[in-house]
């Protein structure tokens, strides 16, 4: 049985990214109508109940995000954590700021086994905001109980996670449910603006692109009582492969996804390099041992497209170092600062600015604002293959990095075990 549906799964994945001997993106778009939409709960009327399973940073913003919703009505009715704190920090911040749309029933469930209660909730749509390495076996369990998705990106920590997704996403086509996954900027006004005239040939034919995700370091991780080791990595997911699949995967994978956007394509090969010990850590070995985790802190990575254009990413986390997150197209006749929104000619001339501003607030409210209507109006969108893409372009990368060596996409799957 698990043999069939991996064949299954791996037809799925091949169909979406080769193409004429390349690996080519089917189109590029981010979702479309499936089948006849699961109601809201008490009829067209009724607030959209939801619930959230990962109580972070990142839970807090989507729910900010989703009560900004102009002319729409949801109530948090649930809340799930592997952390008892958290789910009770949550409840406690949008209580106090929401009132009456957090329902006085609110649910807070704990513990590893968090999920299953939501399950049984009243929520129409549940938000997955918890550590990569969760997200493939939730993502099933919300899908078998008839509930609409949002999942955080990226989909999994490894590829076989992004697989077993891919496998599920067909279950939720058939059963009409919505499944946004979290890659805002493709709802940011500036990127649209400028994706759609690189689009229109503003800069010619493409040749070489750049993208960066530099910032400064993770926390240290750090131990609380006797956790168990286990406890110890999950808490602290994104040092650990396993949990969070590196940063190269858990964040650059969203300028990725604008590349891959913008070029309208996914890299057929990449070769690169990582490690540890960037900078402070260059000449203090003492703080090597002192990481505890085993991700790297610095990631780079070519990649090359089936017709010839070529991508350097870059992606670091240290102290005292240059911090630029941003995504950039050269072509034949211009480039494009895609994150700048900006359009030049070759001499450095800009030839074009977009007068919208950048903003990752606004593009998150809007991205709840679609997701929301297409579960209102019953007309569900399932962006899951278009974030496969993405997820496992990232995932190529740092195969390359933590390898040495030059790995083929279709190497990349077969290491997954799909035929």
């Amino acid at each position: 049985m698990v043999q069939s549906t991996n064949r299954d799964a791996s037809s799925l994945a091949r169909r979406s990214f080769i193409k004429d001997s390349g690996l080519m993106i089917a189109g590029g778009a981010i979702g479309g109508a499936i089948a006849v939409g699961k109601a809201v709960k008490g009829g067209p009327n009724s607030p959209i109940k939801i619930a959230l399973v990962g109580c972070g940073r990142r839970a807090r913003e989507l729910a900010d995000a989703v009560m900004a919703v102009p002319n729409e009505s949801v109530q948090l009715v649930a809340l799930a954590d592997t952390i008892p704190s958290q789910s009770q920090s949550v409840y406690r911040s949008l209580k106090g700021r929401y009132g009456d749309r957090v329902a006085e029933d609110c649910l807070r469930s704990n513990g590893p086994n968090c999920i299953d209660p939501i399950l049984e909730s009243s929520a129409d749509v549940v938000y997955v905001t918890t550590p990569p390495i969760d997200r493939p076996e939730y993502f099933r369990k919300i899908v078998e109980s008839g509930k609409h998705v949002f999942l955080e990106k990226p989909l999994a920590a490894d590829v076989a996670g992004v697989i077993d997704i891919l496998s599920t996403s067909r279950k939720a086509d058939a059963a009409g449910i919505s499944v946004h996954v979290g890659f805002q900027r493709r709802y940011d006004a500036r990127y649209r603006d400028v994706i759609a005239r690189l689009h229109d040939g503003a800069i010619g034919t493409p040749v070489f692109a750049r993208a960066f995700c530099n910032a400064g370091p993770l926390r240290t991780p750090t131990r609380v009582g006797n956790e168990s080791e286990i406890d110890f990595q999950r808490r602290n997911w994104n040092h650990f492969q396993w949990t969070g699949g590196d940063f190269l995967v858990e964040q650059h994978v969203a300028g990725l996804d604008v590349i891959r956007w913008a070029l309208d394509q996914v890299p057929v090969v990449a070769q690169g390099q990582g490690g540890w010990g960037s900078f402070e850590t260059a000449e203090d070995q003492s703080k090597l041992s002192m990481r505890q985790g085993e991700v790297f802190d610095h990631h780079s990575v070519e990649y090359e497209f089936g017709n010839g254009i070529v991508l350097m990413s870059q992606c670091r986390r240290v102290a005292k170092a240059w911090n630029n997150t941003s995504e950039h197209i050269h072509g034949t006749t211009g480039r494009a600062d895609l994150t700048a929104g900006t359009i030049y000619d070759l001499d450095g001339t800009i030839r074009w600015q977009s007068e919208h501003p950048f903003s990752l607030k606004s593009a998150t409210i809007q991205q709840q604002r679609a997701f929301l209507a297409s579960i209102r109006i019953g007309k569900p969108e399932n962006q899951i293959e278009s974030a496969a893409e993405s997820t496992l372009f990232a995932m190529l990368g740092h195969h390359a990095t933590r390898s040495g060596k030059r790995v083929r996409f279709e190497k990349l799957l077969s290491g997954a075990g799909i035929a």
